[in-house]
């Protein structure tokens, strides 16, 4: 089941979530505790999901000669997927708000992936609102959103398990 929260604070800052409840609960205690900056407000919850959400991401993906990349294959994940996947754990991992379409390419494809042409893989992703592109041609970036956060979040946790 799908819940949905936003959150004005005061401060002018705003929050939006939408998914599971668990997703909601610890996005949103991290949004607070990043606000105030106080241990006592995001503190044991904020640091008790840290260490569960840490291990996710590298436990799924890892840099190989300057290429963050998924550790495995799996058989029902999609070039597509997997390039959420790829943009979620670059910018949990090494905080990148972009990856060059090239770079994005190469990763796709050390990972096991034979992807046809970036833009077009991601045609859907972009409909969807769950990536953005920026520049043109060789120039090309993409951006993953917080809906495709989300998104790659929820399938991750799928393959963790």
């Amino acid at each position: 089941m799908n819940f949905k929260l936003r959150i004005k604070h005061p401060s002018g800052a705003e929050f939006e979530a939408e998914g599971p409840a668990e997703f909601i609960r610890a996005e949103k205690e991290g949004f607070l505790g990043r606000l105030t900056g106080e241990p006592g407000t995001g503190g044991p919850e904020k640091h008790h999901k840290e260490p569960q959400q840490e291990p996710l991401w590298s436990a799924l993906a890892e840099a190989r000669n300057g290429l963050l990349m998924l550790k495995n294959k799996h058989q029902h994940l999609k070039a597509g997927d997997a390039a959420l996947l790829i943009l979620a754990a670059e910018r949990q991992l090494n905080m990148a708000n972009s990856v060059a379409a090239i770079a994005l390419s190469k990763a796709i494809k050390a990972s096991g992936y034979a992807p046809e042409r970036i833009d077009r893989l991601l045609t859907k992703a972009y409909k969807e609102g769950l990536v953005k592109a920026s520049g043109t041609k060789r120039n090309r970036a993409y951006q993953i959103t917080d809906k495709g956060l989300e998104r790659a979040w929820l399938e991750a946790r799928r393959l963790a398990t």
